[in-house]
Parts: structure tokens; sequence; C-alpha cells
């Protein structure tokens, strides 16, 4: 996975979207290697965009805005975890809340096909910086998939099976005209903060009966994606919360060490002049 660091805001990194970094193909000695749990991989845990289907909004609209964002495709359904790409910027009782893409990380859909039901499997080939546990391979010595690996396979496909549909509903809402630019763009203590090229649907559209025929269509699917989609903007809020409270973290820190440092300083400032005196005289 990879993030967008164009950004040139200090401090944390700016928030950016779920991407893969080097996917490879499940096969050969690929088979051997070692997979841990989702939260070893820093992409994991830190990044603040994450695509989501609709069978999972009720889970996730408790804690995240759940929004879409501009695609050169079309509309992304996603989740809003943060406001930067820091884990220490989310809600902390949220932390473990895994959208299922990342609950299969690092198995990811081939990056190359349409994301779906018959999208290949891979593997992302990225290093784990903080191990939680042994791990396990992907395959054992008998050459079947081991029980890590089998648990990851039903979140990547449950997640390939729902998408087709949660981006039907998306690509019909825009069709509607029922979308409009959300900014999610806040000044924290000098730092410009922004999730970029989002969209909501306009509170219009949910009582001009424009979305009714979607009902009609999708069914109990984009009733979730609908419904919670407008009460999780709320959420946001949070969110904010979370920016300040880091950015704030960051600055005491800064200031306790520079307390910390300035006795030192003293001390040898004042040790650096007795010793000129001393050159002095001498």
């Amino acid at each position: 996975m990879t993030i967008d660091r164009s950004d040139t805001q200090s401090g944390a990194p700016p928030a950016a979207t779920l991407l893969f970094e080097s996917p490879v193909a499940l096969q050969d000695d690929v088979l051997r290697r070692r997979i841990y749990s989702p939260q070893s991989y820093a992409p994991v845990r830190n990044v603040a965009v994450v695509p989501i289907v609709h069978s999972e909004c009720a889970a996730l609209a408790s804690w995240y805005p759940l929004v879409w964002q501009r695609r050169q495709r079309g509309p992304e359904f996603v989740a809003v975890r943060a406001l930067l790409n820091d884990q220490r910027a989310q809600p902390p009782a949220a932390r473990s809340l895994l959208p299922l893409i990342l609950r299969a990380y690092p198995f990811v859909l081939d990056p190359d096909q349409t994301a779906g039901p018959d999208a290949g499997r891979m593997l992302d080939d990225v290093f784990a910086d903080a191990p939680t546990d042994i791990g396990a391979t992907i395959t054992t010595v008998q050459r079947k998939l081991s029980r890590g690996t089998t648990s990851r396979f039903r979140f990547l496909d449950q997640f390939a099976c729902d998408v087709t549909v949660t981006a039907e509903i998306g690509e019909a809402v825009a069709g509607l005209d029922a979308l409009e630019p959300w900014k999610l763009k806040f000044e924290i203590d000098g730092h410009c903060v922004e999730v970029p090229d989002l969209l909501v649907i306009r509170p219009s559209a949910f009582e001009d009966g424009r979305l009714a025929p979607l009902l009609e269509k999708h069914g109990m699917p984009c009733a979730q994606v609908l419904g919670l989609h407008r009460i999780s903007l709320f959420r946001a809020g949070g969110l904010l919360a979370m920016a300040k409270a880091f950015f704030r973290a960051n600055r005491e820190t800064i200031q306790d060490t520079s307390s910390a440092a300035g006795p030192r300083q003293m001390a040898e400032d004042a040790a650096a002049s007795d010793d000129h005196r001393a050159s002095a005289l001498s």
C-alpha cells in the first residue's frame, strides 16, 4: 500500500486513500512466505481513507463518516478513519475496528482487474514493521492453505462479492446528480488538514423522492448505504477532536523536550565559559 505524501504540512502525513504497494502472484516461493496480523503492517494501522462495501456499513458508521470519494472511474464508497494518516489521530476505541479490505491484508485483489468475485487474489509484498505475533506461512508443509490464510481469504471474498453492488449504488446516486462536494478541511495549530475529493448526498435528495427508484432496484443494500451514510456524517466531529488532540500532544512533546534540554544547555554554556576564562588567565 502506498500513501501520497506530496502535501508539505508538518506533524503527520496528510490523509490519503488505501492503495496497494507491490502486489505479487500467489505462486511458487511466495506461498512459503510468512504473514502476520493486519495490525502488524503500518499502512493498516495508519491509512485514513479505506474503500468499503455495503455489508459493513452498520459496524463502521458507529465511528466513521461513510462517504464517496471522487475517482477517475467514478465515485468510490469509503470510510474516513481519521483526518491524518496516523493511528494516533483515530478514535482509540475504534482502532481495532478494521474494514474488510484491511482485515484481509496483506492479501489483496488484483489491481489490474475490476474488483469483484472474479478478480484474482494476490499478496501485497510489504514488510511487517511491528509484528504482534510469530505469524504463519501462507501454506503449510503439506501445501495446504494455513488457517491464517483461509480466514483472510474469507474477508477478501466478502469484499469482492459486495463491491459490485456497492459501486452500482454509488454510480446510480451520481447519475441522479444527488452528490455534492463535502469539504473536510480544517486549520489546526497552523496546520492545514484536509481529506480531499469527498462527496455526500445532497440533503434535498432525501426529500424530493429521487432516490426511491434506487431502493426499489437494490433493496436492503441500498437502504443501508443511504441511511447509514447520512447519520454517519456526524462522526466528523470526533475525527476533528482527535486531530486537535494529536497536534496538541505533539506540541506538548516538543515543549517538554525543549524544557529538558534547557538545563543541559545552560550547564554546557557555563562549562564553556569557565574553560574560556581559564584559558584567558593562563
